[in-house]
């Protein structure tokens, strides 16, 4: 999964060290400007969908979610070990995490189940099919935590999800009439629904997680460290873990470099991003993936776009956006 930001896993922005995000009115340390960090954010998770897509074109998706997710677990401890919270992992420490541990345990199984999907999603559809279908993992992450947390939807915020709804038919229709990577895109359309709903999952696990305590650089460690022993242990009993001796150098390296682009690069900047710039401004920043990723694929891998895919994949990420600033009201009291 893509590494809930501070502010999207809790509401707040924080770092590895638990200081808030900068807010409207805020002032900004020095350094390089939030929206050159929130751009990177946007340029690795491009990045990431692209060298995905070109590893599946004729490589095996099962090789993929451990080449995924073994930079995200890099990645957190490189944060755990900075933000010195490795305490909340040893249980003779009296900042033991304990049993709030388990819920990003469950994070990670959810999360490696949408990657191999996700995966499958991009062989079949292609990223013009699969990213606009995956964006829509916060708004399924909104509509679980009503059922989990008590969270409530405004009004505008189910206008917002039809109009991304809307959207993805309008993707949908622009495709049918194009020419599509392959016959079974319609396929990959919903395959690319399971890592919707279970990033979306994660991100209400991790709301929850976070609540009781745990450093977001301890649920990313524990997550991905999940995640990584699941799928080595399900390529191992399943008969699979020859898959890394068939696939190219080639195919191999840009699955590594989807990994990297997606759980350092992007993860970094989205950190920064958030820490130096309103929340809104790095979610509407963030809209320009899909459409990034379609330019580009278009242009590196060759893949078909129409007025219509455009359309759609505009009016899905305007959708998303909106239902991230607008679509939910907070948890209910008592």
């Amino acid at each position: 999964m893509e590494v809930p930001p501070p502010g999207e896993a809790t509401g707040v922005g924080k770092d590895s060290r638990g200081r808030e995000a900068a807010g409207p009115g805020q002032s900004q340390r020095k350094g390089a400007p939030g929206e050159l960090w929130a751009v990177g954010a946007v340029l690795g998770y491009t990045a990431s969908n692209l060298t995905g897509r070109a590893g599946v074109i004729t490589g095996n998706p099962l090789a993929a979610p451990l080449l995924r997710d073994v930079p995200s677990l890099l990645m957190g401890l490189f944060l755990l070990v900075r933000g010195r919270h490795w305490p909340q992992l040893d249980p003779r420490s009296p900042r033991f995490a304990g049993r709030a541990l388990l819920y990003f345990v469950a994070a990670g199984l959810a999360s490696v189940l949408g990657t191999f999907a996700f995966y499958f999603s991009l062989q079949l559809g292609g990223v013009n099919v699969a990213i606009p279908v995956l964006q829509t993992q916060l708004i399924w992450g909104s509509l679980i935590g009503v059922v989990m947390l008590g969270e409530r939807l405004s009004p505008r915020g189910i206008l917002a999800m039809f109009v991304a709804l809307g959207g993805l038919v309008l993707l949908a229709v622009g495709q049918s009439r194009g020419v599509p990577v392959s016959d079974q895109w319609l396929l990959g359309a919903l395959l690319a629904l399971v890592p919707a709903v279970g990033w979306g999952f994660s991100g209400v696990i991790w709301r929850y997680g976070q609540s009781l305590g745990v450093d977001q650089s301890t649920g990313i460690t524990v997550q991905f460290g999940v995640s990584v022993i699941a799928a080595f242990a399900f390529l191992l009993f399943s008969g699979n873990l020859g898959v890394y001796g068939e696939i190219t150098v080639g195919d191999f390296s840009a699955l590594l470099a989807s990994g990297v682009f997606a759980g350092m690069i992007a993860v970094y900047c989205m950190f920064n991003a958030m820490r130096l710039l309103p929340a809104a401004r790095v979610f509407v920043m963030n809209a320009l993936t899909p459409l990034l990723t379609a330019l580009f694929a278009g242009v590196l891998l060759g893949e078909y776009i129409n007025g219509v895919m455009w359309v759609g994949m505009a009016v899905a990420s305007f959708g998303v956006v909106l239902f991230q600033l607008i679509g939910v009201q907070g948890a209910r009291r008592g």
